[in-house]
């Protein structure tokens, strides 16, 4: 899921320069998507978002900081090794959060429920990506 989210923030970004994203728009379409998707109530759906979109923005400040990690060749062997094992210790903390956060998410949600968010969420973003490609 990490890398798959790696790819939607990178292709979302890349849109975004073309002036095509409109982030309001996204947020409103997967909460739309999510709800009908996964059946959560307007109860759910007004507690589950919010903590969602917080992992998210976490998320993506991580992804940034992997991506400028990757673009940047360091000089030396020895900063590549640096850099190799902070993308690592990055991926690492991504995976942490999600774990955080799917805790937090069962509390709102009940595991089969945050089962079919989870496949819906995917769903959209497999979507968001086929939908941006076919405009290039």
């Amino acid at each position: 899921m990490a890398i798959m989210l790696a790819m939607i923030f990178t292709n979302v970004a890349n849109a975004q320069s073309h002036g095509r994203f409109d982030p309001a728009r996204f947020k409103a379409d997967l909460e739309k998507f999510v709800t009908a998707e996964a059946h959560l109530t307007q109860a759910e759906a007004r507690k589950f978002f919010p903590l969602y979109h917080e992992m998210s923005e976490k998320q993506r400040a991580l992804y940034a900081k992997m991506g400028e990690l990757r673009r940047n060749r360091p000089a030396t062997d020895e900063k590549c090794k640096a850099a190799i094992q902070e993308i690592d210790r990055l991926a690492i903390e991504i995976d942490e959060l999600q774990v955080t956060y799917h805790d937090k998410f069962l509390t709102i949600l009940k595991p089969g429920k945050l089962f079919d968010v989870i496949q819906a969420i995917s769903r959209f973003h497999r979507k968001a990506m086929r939908e941006a490609g076919t405009r290039r």
